[in-house]
């Protein structure tokens, strides 16, 4: 029996209700279940388990899956260990399968190497290393828990205590072999040792630290690669502290052993370090299954600087949008500042600590002002005031000097690449108003200038034409304000989803973000240098670009929730997918997670092996598209009939055209702006031809709408096709 058919036999001899039911008191309610949430606080049942699909998810906190994502969740275990859980709880032997896998020797290996050296270190022979633990402050129950150990500074320590496994010990670089006498000698002489275990416990590596007054320059050395290890996939401390880390759901990455291990001793047991690498996307998937807050305690050097930019722009890209910085003096790292403070202590310096997106703007638009209020508020005899000082910075912009006109032009150049890489329109915006709050510019006339600097290239659809030869109505022209959109909602059907992008229904065309049937030429020229209308700063602002532009804002989140609508369409009903291919490939896609498994969607059908609402757990997607569709699924209810499924399902593809022309429009409202008079001529002609597209799309959508009258809501929407009126 290999790993799938045993996944399978869990799946069919283990119902999902049934195993959670063993942790969750859950309530029948119609064909599923309900009960309060394992993973976090509350009162409310808001956590669902849905047994015709096998899955769970949570409408509170958002974590969704499989029976086996539940048990590695809750378990906080890696798959496998999930998948032998899973086996024992349905009463399946799981020994055939072992004997096909058979455990790498390498493991069990580095597991007695680790108890080897932790012995050594208490006796008389490793009497020096274990003085200078103690000199450190390190405790007996610390050496206990991590098993730190020392290795002899001896070349062939390990190599007579395993004789018969020189392979294995070469494979793991316990051993290496001299090129100049072919010998072959131990590989860690004469250091502290710290075990690296993976999220299992499994031992797979090594650091060492040197002793003071070695002539070694190597102060730390980490195992090499290694089929069993892999740095960049590895955290110090996880398998340690993970019972913290997952009751907390926080997380604390500093950069070294002693850092991990002295915060431990003070109570601040949720410490992990990388290991002598930078945090990679590996280890923040790694804290993603067991935290949801991280901050990051790092040296407020420049190299400190930089990685915290690095991992402020990993921590966000992956979900932990409350992530922080806390930055110590340079000189002083977390273990030194465990030796003079209290756990209580240091919690309340934390407290004071900088959210990652306001330091990852500010460190973007001005890096220099930033390096010298790190020097400024440096201070080893009061650490917390160097985060203190440069959270005022950010928040309250107490600059030194006040950035002049040329520097903000430099920051708007270095803003540009993280504006324009950010891909979830709403953190963009918000992206903006940050910096435009920083710069003291209006963030409407931020972000044209950002779009017109990438040209555009973000938000249109396809490529700009020449501009037209000649003066049109160019100096003339006038342009439709946002004003001109019209107020009630199409399509603006309430989130279904703890990510806010719930199902929606398509309805009848003319509300929210609509073009109203007057719309056209407004009687007032849009040059903003003569009608007056300036922002903060004296900065042009344009009516269609208000800050945060809610309009686009709006529209971007009504076109996720049709994407998502029409990806739950396709889990229910495959065989939508072979009427509509040819619509479904022209679709350009707002949102990731829907494009992710529509590509899946698209493959299976490509290849002929077809899919039920079981594909997203056969699939292997990332756990954040996991997340979004099972909560999506469970919410989506499959009363409708065929014909009728099929009508909203082409409903459904005509809002999106209409979404994506109006989101068109729109910004282009907002480029005529800052546009010229040829410019503006080329623009007023996009902008008609979309009108007369979308009034078009409407009426069909009008149309379509009334042959089926009868649609379902889904809870908490209202009106007759699910649109609040």
């Amino acid at each position: 029996m290999n790993s799938r058919e045993l996944k399978e036999r869990i799946r069919s001899s283990l119902p999902i209700e049934t195993y959670i039911g063993r942790f969750v008191t859950l309530k029948r309610y119609n064909r599923n279940y309900k009960g309060l949430c394992p993973f976090h606080r509350e009162k409310t049942p808001s956590f669902n388990v849905v047994p015709d699909k096998g899955i769970y998810h949570c409408f509170g906190c958002g974590r969704g899956g499989d029976i086996f994502a539940f048990v590695m969740e809750h378990e906080g275990v890696e798959f496998r260990e999930a998948m032998e859980i899973l086996a024992r709880a349905a009463g399946i032997d799981t020994s055939n399968l072992q004997k096909n896998e058979k455990k790498d020797p390498a493991y069990d290996l580095l597991m007695r190497t680790a108890r080897l050296y932790n012995e050594y270190l208490a006796e008389p022979a490793g009497a020096n290393y274990l003085n200078y633990l103690k000199g450190r402050g390190i405790q007996q129950e610390s050496i206990k828990k991590f098993q730190i150990g020392a290795s002899p500074d001896q070349w062939q320590f390990l190599l007579e205590k395993f004789p018969e496994e020189l392979k294995t010990m070469e494979r793991v670089s316990l051993a290496r072999k001299s090129e100049k006498t072919g010998k072959h000698f131990d590989f860690f002489r004469g250091r502290i040792m710290f075990p690296i275990r993976d999220a299992s416990g499994q031992v797979v590596g090594f650091g060492g630290r040197i002793l003071p007054g070695s002539d070694n320059p190597a102060k730390y050395m980490n195992s090499p690669e290694s089929p069993v290890f892999h740095k960049s996939k590895v955290l110090y401390g996880l398998f340690e502290n993970i019972a913290s880390i997952r009751r907390n759901r926080a997380a604390i990455v500093t950069e070294g052993y002693l850092d991990v291990v002295g915060l431990a001793e003070v109570g601040i047991d949720s410490a992990v370090a990388p290991l002598g690498t930078a945090l990679t996307l590996d280890h923040v998937h790694q804290l993603k299954r067991y935290a949801d807050h991280v901050t990051l305690m790092l040296d407020g050097d420049a190299a400190g600087r930089e990685a915290a930019r690095k991992g402020a722009s990993l921590l966000i890209g992956q979900g932990f949008q409350s992530s922080r910085m806390f930055f110590l003096p340079t000189g002083m790292d977390p273990f030194d500042l465990s030796r003079k403070y209290t756990g209580k202590a240091i919690g309340e310096f934390l407290e004071s600590s900088v959210s990652s997106d306001s330091y990852l703007i500010f460190y973007t638009l001005f890096p220099d002002v930033l390096g010298r209020a790190f020097q400024r508020f440096a201070d080893p005899e009061k650490p917390a005031e160097l985060t203190e000082g440069i959270r005022g910075l950010i928040h309250d912009l107490r600059f030194d000097e006040p950035p002049g006109l040329e520097e903000k032009k430099a920051a708007v150049d270095r803003f540009q690449q993280l504006y324009t890489d950010i891909e979830d329109s709403i953190i963009r915006e918000f992206y903006a108003q940050e910096a435009a709050r920083i710069l003291g510019i209006d963030v409407g006339g931020l972000v044209q200038q950002l779009k017109l600097r990438a040209g555009d290239s973000q938000n249109s659809r396809g490529e700009r034409r020449p501009r037209p030869e000649g003066d049109s109505a160019g100096s003339t022209s006038s342009f439709p304000t946002a004003g001109a959109s019209g107020s009630a909602g199409a399509g603006g059907g309430r989130s279904s989803s703890s990510s806010g992008m719930g199902i929606m229904r398509p309805g009848s065309p003319g509300g929210e973000g609509a073009v109203a049937a007057d719309s056209g030429p407004a009687d007032q020229n849009r040059n903003p240098d003569r009608t007056g209308n300036r922002g903060a700063g004296g900065q042009p602002r344009s009516e269609a670009s208000a800050p945060m532009n809610p309009e686009i804002t709006r529209n971007k989140e009504q076109l996720i929730r049709c994407e998502r609508s029409l990806m739950v369409k396709l889990l229910s009903y495959p065989n939508l997918l072979s009427a509509h291919l040819n619509e479904l490939r022209q679709l350009d896609f707002e949102d990731q997670d829907s494009e992710i498994l529509w590509r899946v969607l698209e493959d299976r059908f490509l290849t002929g092996e077809g899919w039920d609402e079981d594909v997203l757990i056969h699939s292997n997607l990332p756990s954040r598209v996991m997340q979004s569709f099972s909560g999506l699924l469970a919410a989506d209810s499959r009363s409708e009939g065929n014909a009728a499924t099929e009508t909203t399902f082409k409903e459904l593809l005509l809002h999106h055209r209409i979404l994506e022309s109006k989101k068109q429009m729109s910004e282009i409202r907002g480029q005529m702006v800052v546009a010229d008079e040829v410019e503006q001529s080329y623009l007023w002609e996009r902008y008609s031809a979309l009108l007369k597209e979308t009034k078009s799309l409407e009426f069909q959508l009008r149309s379509q709408s009334a042959q089926n009258p009868k649609k379902p809501t889904h809870q908490g929407e209202s009106g007759p096709t699910g649109v609040e009126n």
